[in-house]
């Protein structure tokens, strides 16, 4: 049986809709490194090392919007609370506002996160405030407003990412100190690795597979200074 010409087409146009996210999906893998910051006005001046496995939030923002001054207490607390675990927000000013005109903002919000003059990406827009959140291998994984669930989750999902690469490279390492006998002040044994020790706390990896924060203070001096000389030579 032919099929008539005008059903061919039409069977085509239906299928299409279905074909082009795949190839729109290729067009839009966005990358950090095809970002370009604008000079510094406030802040630490970031380098590329440092972004390197860190999610990068880029806000495109404004001194005379004012849905973006209205982020910028939100991103401010959002930083805040994420910089350790490797979130590094970029406040892109996009109206050629001088840092006279900035200041005041910034100090409002509290903001401490990098303030630059602007930033320039293959993604054109022009509406603004415009968030681009990079995860730990530099690629685009949300475009759009600072606010909202999907900006959330998309930096919180990026931040899991973080941490998983690095319990990765500590069990890559190994214990600071192999499994060994330690004494406490109480004299009795402590039979555990050390996993990781901070100034007043250390962190045992105990036989049975758990581990155990304990104060360094509860053992004997000897144990004390086995396990601070590894810490300050990273062994």
């Amino acid at each position: 049986m032919t099929i008539p010409r005008f059903a061919r087409h039409s069977a085509l146009a239906l299928a299409l809709p279905f074909l082009l996210p795949a190839a729109n999906a290729a067009e839009k893998e966005h990358k950090l490194s095809q970002w370009k910051l604008g000079k510094v006005l406030f802040g630490a001046k970031l380098t590329k090392t440092e972004m390197k496995g860190k999610v990068v939030v880029i806000e495109n923002w404004g001194v005379h919007c004012p849905p973006c001054i209205a982020s910028l207490p939100h991103l401010a607390e959002l930083e805040k609370q994420n910089r350790d675990k490797g979130l590094l927000i970029i406040g892109a000013e996009s109206q050629g506002s001088t840092k006279e005109a900035i200041k005041p903002l910034i100090d409002n919000a509290k903001v401490e996160y990098t303030i630059t003059a602007g930033a320039e990406g293959p993604i054109e827009f022009s509406a603004i405030p415009r968030c681009f959140v990079f995860d730990p291998e530099g690629l685009l994984v949300y475009d759009g407003a600072p606010s909202g669930e999907k900006f959330e989750s998309a930096v919180h999902d990026a931040l899991t990412k973080v941490a998983v690469a690095a319990n990765k490279s500590t069990a890559a390492k190994g214990p600071l100190i192999p499994s060994r006998d330690w004494t406490n002040t109480d004299g009795n044994t402590i039979t555990a690795a050390v996993k990781s020790a901070s100034a007043g706390n250390v962190v045992f990896l105990m036989t049975n597979g758990k581990t155990v924060d304990y104060p360094l203070a509860k053992l004997t001096e000897e144990s004390r200074k086995v396990i601070a000389d590894a810490a300050a030579s990273g062994k």
